[in-house]
This record gives C-alpha cells, sequence and structure tokens, in this order.
C-alpha cells in the first residue's frame, strides 16, 4: 500500500471544518451587532400579508391621517407627539393609540408605548425610552370603537446638542 496521497483526505477535512467554524464566527458577529436585526416573526407576517392588504384598504376607507414629531427631552429621552385626524380634518378623540418605535440605526432596539390623550384635540403623546438622534421609524395602530387604522412614518430625531 502507497502511503502517497495521503494528506488529501486532512486538507479536505480542515477546509471543511474551517468553513463551519468561519460561518460560526460571522454569525456570532452579526447577533452581537445591535444595528443588524431580524423583522420579528417575519413569516406570520408573510402568511397574512392578504389581512394587512385589506387593513392597508380599510385604511383608504376611513381616511384617517396620523402626523407625528419626536422631541428630545432633557432626561435622555424623547417625546413622540402624535396628531390623528379623520377624514374631514377633524381631531379624532377617544382612540387608543400604539406605536413601535425604533431608530434606524439601532432596529432592534423596538420601543412599545401607549399614548396618552395631551397637548390638544386629537394630539397624543408618550415618551420614548431612549433619545438616540437621526431617522426613526413609527408604527402607529390608532384604535377607536371596532375601528383600527395603520400607519408607518418615518420621523427625524434632531440632536440636542
Amino acid at each position: 500500500m502507497s502511503a502517497r496521497g495521503w494528506y488529501w483526505p486532512v486538507v479536505i477535512v480542515v477546509l471543511l471544518v474551517g468553513s463551519a467554524g468561519a460561518n460560526i464566527g460571522f454569525m456570532i458577529v452579526a447577533n452581537r451587532d445591535a444595528s443588524f436585526a431580524v423583522e420579528p416573526d417575519y413569516y406570520r407576517k408573510a402568511v397574512e400579508w392578504d389581512r394587512a392588504m385589506a387593513q392597508e384598504a380599510r385604511n383608504t376607507e376611513l381616511g384617517w391621517t396620523v402626523s407625528a414629531r419626536l422631541e428630545p427631552t432633557a432626561a435622555d429621552r424623547a417625546r413622540l407627539v402624535a396628531a390623528v385626524r379623520d377624514r374631514a380634518g377633524a381631531a379624532l378623540t377617544g382612540a387608543d393609540v400604539r406605536v413601535e418605535a425604533f431608530p434606524s440605526a439601532r432596529a432592534r432596539e423596538i420601543a412599545s408605548v401607549a399614548l396618552e390623550p395631551g397637548g390638544g384635540a386629537g394630539v397624543y403623546t408618550g415618551l420614548l425610552p431612549s433619545a438616540r438622534p437621526g431617522l426613526w421609524e413609527l408604527r402607529v395602530q390608532v384604535t377607536r370603537g371596532a375601528e383600527v387604522f395603520t400607519r408607518t412614518l418615518s420621523q427625524d430625531l434632531a440632536a440636542t446638542r
């Protein structure tokens, strides 16, 4: 029996183990990075695509609008102020307003906030737990009685200094 070529199986095993180790290392680095995020429960959202399109049609039927602004506060937090209007432009009162907010640069840091009425008719406010300057995504859900309205907004939070 010849000892010639004995190293090829060893080379293949080393390459496979090295490749697996590198992939595990990349996965660990990617999961530690707070700016990297995967949409939570993405598969469920894909399965419920028809329901999301029906909600968009319902949003159009309702004709409601939501405008929002982020204001930095002294305690390194941000105040979210949302104005909700009906189709005629009148203030929408008596609604339950909930927001999922996150900075685009740290999409993993999602804050869920229930907004309280305040600052005038149809105006709802709440505090976000952080005030990271930059572009934020706001996923707003307004419920009044059996009517539900959703909207996704982008809002810039200016630096305080």
